[in-house]
């Protein structure tokens, strides 16, 4: 019951903290290449209302993926068009991975305090709960959320960022079929999206692509700052 909790207030630091900011950094981005037009529309700004959609978000509370309300970024008025669209697809995953990165971070800082420490190897052997313990949990479990959406805003379906960037490498022809089949694409894409998320629990953990994908992001970011205990433990 309480992973259970924790897991759901993660989920609603995503909407109010993290989506905001993904958002406003993307907005941030495109004014950089040239487009102000998220400025224009007062969507560079960290309050939630602003960014939330309704079922995205009831999406994210229920299944751990979602999405905001689109951010209004014109490509043509970019300084430079690729790059710019690259620019910007980029900005969502990484503000997820450095968001996962900076849990991560505190979590192993509180790991540095033998009491702390031991509070949390209590929680985990002997379900003995402390506030400490509780905010290393919900620590791990905002990262998880993070290096989830992370991972699913890369990979190359529409309309996630990662099928963004490769389209900027495609082909005129490539891109003219894609937008000749924009709807039926998407669509099929929606689909595919949805089975990869569901199929490891169908198979129990037997095909997990996705599940898999998660796990060795979240591993490397993890390496990223593995090194705090020893050095300040």
């Amino acid at each position: 019951m309480l992973t259970l909790f924790m897991r759901l207030l993660s989920r609603a630091l995503m909407l109010l903290l993290v989506l905001p900011l993904t958002n406003s950094a993307r907005g941030l981005v495109a004014k950089w290449m040239g487009d102000d037009s998220a400025e224009r529309q007062g969507r560079i700004t960290l309050n939630p209302m602003a960014h939330l959609d309704l079922l995205g978000s009831l999406a994210i509370m229920v299944c751990g993926f979602g999405w905001s309300k689109p951010m209004p970024i014109s490509p043509t008025r970019m300084k430079n068009y690729k790059l710019g669209v690259i620019m910007v697809s980029l900005t969502g995953p990484v503000t997820h991975f450095l968001s996962a990165i900076i849990s991560y971070a505190v979590f192993y800082l509180m790991l540095c305090s033998g009491e702390i420490a031991n509070s949390w190897v209590d929680f985990s052997y002997y379900a003995i709960v402390s506030p400490a313990a509780c905010l290393m949990l919900l620590l791990q479990l905002f990262a998880n959320i993070n290096v989830c959406l992370g991972v699913i805003n890369i990979l190359p379906l529409p309309p996630m960022d990662g099928f963004y960037i490769l389209q900027q490498f495609a082909g005129t022809k490539f891109n003219r079929w894609y937008f000749k089949n924009y709807r039926m694409i998407n669509q099929v894409s929606m689909f595919i999206l949805l089975g990869l998320f569901f199929i490891g629990d169908v198979t129990d953990g037997l095909i997990d692509p996705l599940g898999w994908l998660i796990g060795i992001v979240d591993s490397l970011l993890r390496l990223t700052v593995s090194w705090i205990p020893h050095v300040f433990g």
